[in-house]
């Protein structure tokens, strides 16, 4: 072995700790990682020229490796779905059956809510759709806290019987 190699493998036995966790901090991934800090250490290897590089040199050669393999896997992240994944996705809107049925049962309610009696359905308005507190319906309509606590519970009571 060349002085080189054997100055390039001293580097590597001091540095490989701590090139690992920065470049773990980076990317996220032990396992990686331990691939772009062997993988800068090759690249030294490759080299063709006889200097010997220090320790900055190469945290910076780990750091910019670390870099490019962020962003190449944003770059495949992109790239890598196909028209057959997509397909497989599923999709969050409601199907049009959904909506008919969600439509129908919201008619119904506004119906069964315009059929109740209109204290109780201004009480109810107030409270459940507005989402007004008892008190403050009670001081729009000027009647006591519990009165509106009675409508609001009577209106539900038979809401759930119509409905």
């Amino acid at each position: 072995m060349t002085t080189r190699v054997l100055d390039i493998t001293k580097l590597y036995e001091a540095e490989h700790g701590r090139l690992r966790s920065f470049v773990r901090w980076i990317v996220g991934n032990p396992a990686t990682a331990e691939d772009v800090v062997q993988q800068a250490f090759a690249n030294l290897l490759d080299r063709l020229d006889d200097k010997t590089p220090n320790s900055a040199y190469v945290v910076q050669a780990v750091r910019n490796l670390a870099l490019n393999h962020l962003r190449d896997a944003r770059r495949r992240a992109d790239i890598e779905i196909s028209d057959a994944d997509l397909a497989d996705i599923a999709d969050l809107r409601p199907t049009p059956e959904t909506v008919v049925l969600y439509r129908s049962e919201l008619r119904r309610l506004l119906e069964a809510v315009a059929a109740l009696p209109p204290r109780r359905r201004e009480a109810f308005v107030f409270n459940k759709i507005e989402g007004l507190s008892y008190d403050e319906v009670a001081e729009r309509m000027g009647i006591s806290r519990n009165t509106v606590i009675t409508l609001v519970v009577t209106a539900m009571a038979e809401l759930d019987r119509r409905i």
